[in-house]
């Protein structure tokens, strides 16, 4: 009787344990998708010239473009291009057209 208790204490310690680990993996990430900016989906038509410039100087084409804001206010554009050689690309850019990363 005495092992049936002490197995019993074991696996739902155990059971507890591993409830409580997820509830910290789901806060983590929670957390990161906060950090990171939330992009909407925007018409070519509303991208600045200035970074169509820049993607015409290097000869790629704009797939999907999108917009979101940063902490200080500034407009901040995901656009996924495709290059001369066609290979699909993601360059982030600021209003002025400068890449940001």
């Amino acid at each position: 009787m005495k092992k049936v208790l002490v197995l019993l204490a074991v696996v739902l310690g155990l059971g507890t344990s591993v409830v409580f680990a997820e509830g910290v993996k789901d806060a983590k990430k929670e957390q990161t998708i906060k950090k990171s900016p939330d992009f909407i989906e925007i018409y070519m038509n509303d991208v600045p010239e200035t970074i169509m410039d820049t993607l015409a100087c290097e000869g790629a084409m704009i797939k999907q473009a999108f917009l979101s804001y940063g902490a200080d206010g500034s407009r901040i554009y995901k656009v996924i291009i495709l290059t001369s050689s066609l290979e699909e690309t993601t360059r982030y850019f600021s209003e002025d057209g400068k890449v940001i990363r």
